[in-house]
């Protein structure tokens, strides 16, 4: 039996605890799980309740609750301090740490610096951003041109996101700057796209990471989280849209927009694209260098996965396949070397999701082309339904690590 003092020692712990794995990005599946057993451990009773902006745990007997609401916001993904985190628990929970070292321990990776200073994170928006050209069919020059452009948002980014009220808008003004530098680009470099070098710059602020997680929670039953959740994805695919319309219109009343046809590329290029998306991404989402190996081990084995399942099933559905190896892999990670699969998963998947397809559809609707407006939303759907049910089967074939 857990003495009063202990108990709330312990609780203290719980409340601080769920408000970090908020923080860093957990889907309200794994956060409300890991939290029942973190607490089953401690010998707590708890009833957990989360959506993108509450989290609400009750403590107690049926009779005598305990009930805490805290208003949170999600905040940037940080996959590293999601393993210090993760390994914390684990120590708490085998009661290596008490609470109260704990509850200091986690104050500590909470407050620690980015693991990547400003020039490192700026850089790897144009490493990012030019990789991801290629993946769309981009020729050395939408490329470089992608590159420069990932470069300006990273810049902007880190700007505008010390200001909150400027950090709810980066979206809408780092598309419309997106899509106008693509085409006063184009208008100087006759080889450049300009819709692929501007949905290439923008494809770390399309949504999808959004948009699976959503479609997550609603097929594990969190509806109002996935609700939630969805409709902030759709909010930010409109954001994008408007500020790539004034883009593109303001781009447009400047220069002359050179439209070129996207030029074939070389063989080898996707494959040396694949290295430097897995670096740029490992960078961004701040896992740990040692990671780096198992995150290119990843989006190796998603890529290939996701093309024999085009092959096989098509090429909407092809990622269901890309998903189930990727899930397979993550959690044989997590297993072997008692980490977070979120480290290997997370940045494997941005291979994967659909945000560049919610992007097209969009714009679409935006320019009065309904059906195909519609029916690019359709797909959409179906990609990122088959990615979660490739990674819901990955996790019943081999049960990921449990807190």
């Amino acid at each position: 039996m857990v003495v009063p003092e202990q108990e709330t020692e312990a609780i203290e712990f719980i409340l601080a605890l769920g408000k970090a794995l908020h923080r860093y990005g957990t889907a309200a599946n794994r956060l409300e799980e890991d939290i029942r057993e973190v607490s089953r451990r401690l010998g707590l009773k708890v009833e957990v309740f989360t959506t993108p902006t509450t989290l609400i745990m009750s403590f107690g007997e049926p009779a005598e609750l305990r009930t805490r609401m805290e208003r949170v916001e999600a905040g940037e993904l940080d996959l590293g301090k999601l393993g210090d985190i993760d390994d914390l628990v684990i120590q708490v929970a085998r009661r290596e740490l008490t609470p109260v070292e704990g509850m200091t321990r986690l104050q500590g990776i909470i407050d620690a610096p980015s693991r990547y200073g400003y020039f490192v994170s700026t850089l790897s928006h144009a490493v990012t951003a030019g990789s991801f050209t290629v993946f769309f069919g981009g020729s050395p020059a939408d490329v470089a041109t992608s590159a420069m452009i990932g470069l300006l948002l990273g810049l902007l980014a880190q700007l505008m996101k010390r200001s909150f009220d400027q950090a709810h808008v980066f979206e809408l003004v780092g598309a419309a700057v997106a899509a106008f530098a693509a085409g006063v680009t184009s208008s100087l470099w006759s080889a450049v796209v300009p819709p692929l070098v501007t949905a290439a710059s923008l494809i770390l602020l399309l949504p999808g990471m959004q948009l699976t997680t959503a479609i997550t929670e609603l097929a594990t039953r969190n509806l109002i989280a996935g609700t939630a959740r969805l409709m902030f994805a759709v909010i930010v695919l409109l954001q994008l849209v408007v500020g790539v319309f004034l883009g593109e219109r303001l781009a447009n009343a400047v220069v002359d927009v050179h439209q070129a046809v996207p030029l074939p590329i070389a063989w080898w290029m996707p494959w040396a694209a694949l290295v430097t998306a897995s670096l740029g991404v490992t960078v961004l989402l701040r896992a740990t260098p040692r990671a780096f190996g198992w995150i290119l081990l990843a989006s190796l084995v998603a890529y290939l996965g996701t093309r024999a399942g085009s092959e096989w099933l098509g090429k909407d559905m092809g990622v269901l396949i890309g998903a189930f190896a990727l899930g397979v892999l993550g959690n044989l990670y997590s297993r072997w070397l008692q980490r977070p699969a979120q480290v290997v998963v997370v940045p494997a998947m941005l291979l994967l999701v659909p945000g560049s397809l919610g992007f097209r559809a969009m714009s679409s609707l935006l320019g009065r082309q309904t059906l195909t407006g519609v029916e690019t939303m359709f797909i959409m759907f179906v990609v990122a339904i088959a990615i979660v049910a490739g990674l819901l089967v990955a996790n019943a074939v081999i049960s990921p690590r449990r807190a």
